[in-house]
C-alpha cells in the first residue's frame, strides 16, 4: 500500500497545531491556506482527525482546531490509520488462486504463506510507527533549539 498525499497533509496539519500557541485554536482557513489545498478537502481531513480523537475543534468567530492529546501521546501510526484506515499491504484478492486453479491445494497454501509474510511485515511497520510520537519528530526537527518554538499561525 502506498500512503496518499492526505497522510502528508495530515502530518502538516498536526505540525501546525503542535507549534500553535496553546491558548489559540488554528482556524480551518489558516490550515487550508498554509497547505494550499481546497477548503472542502481540508475539512474532510480535519473531520477524520477529530473522529479519531487526535484533534478537536471549537466553533465561533475565534474558533478553530487544537490537539486533543499531548504530542507525546500521538503516534505516527495513529495519524496514518486516522487518514488511510488500517494498514494492509497485500490485498489478497484471489489472483494467485485463480492463476493456479489446477493446483488448488498448493495455490491455497502459497496464498496463505505469502499473506502471512506480508502480514508480518505490516505488523513490523505498524510497530515501528506506533513507537514514534509527534513529540519525537518535533524534537528532532528543532534539535538545535532549547525548546520547540510556538507561533500563532492565524496571524502569519
Amino acid at each position: 500500500m502506498k500512503l496518499t498525499n492526505a497522510t502528508e497533509q495530515a502530518l502538516a496539519i498536526l505540525a501546525i497545531l503542535a507549534i500553535q500557541k496553546k491558548e489559540v485554536p488554528v482556524s480551518s482557513e489558516t490550515i487550508y491556506t498554509k497547505l494550499s489545498v481546497s477548503q472542502s478537502y481540508v475539512k474532510k481531513l480535519l473531520r477524520k482527525l477529530v473522529v479519531s480523537k487526535i484533534i478537536a475543534g471549537v466553533s465561533g468567530n475565534n474558533g478553530g482546531f487544537f490537539l486533543e492529546k499531548e504530542t507525546k501521546d500521538i503516534s505516527l501510526l495513529e495519524i496514518v490509520e486516522a487518514i488511510e484506515g488500517p494498514f494492509e499491504s497485500f490485498p489478497d484478492v484471489g489472483i494467485l488462486q485463480r492463476a493456479f486453479s489446477g493446483f488448488d491445494e498448493y495455490a491455497q497454501n502459497g496464498d496463505n504463506i505469502i499473506s502471512a509474510y506480508f502480514s508480518e511485515a505490516d505488523r513490523a511497520w505498524e510497530d515501528k510507527l506506533k513507537q514514534i510520537s509527534i513529540q519525537e519528530v518535533l524534537e528532532k526537527v528543532f534539535e538545535k533549539e532549547d525548546n520547540i518554538p510556538t507561533k500563532n499561525w492565524n496571524t502569519i
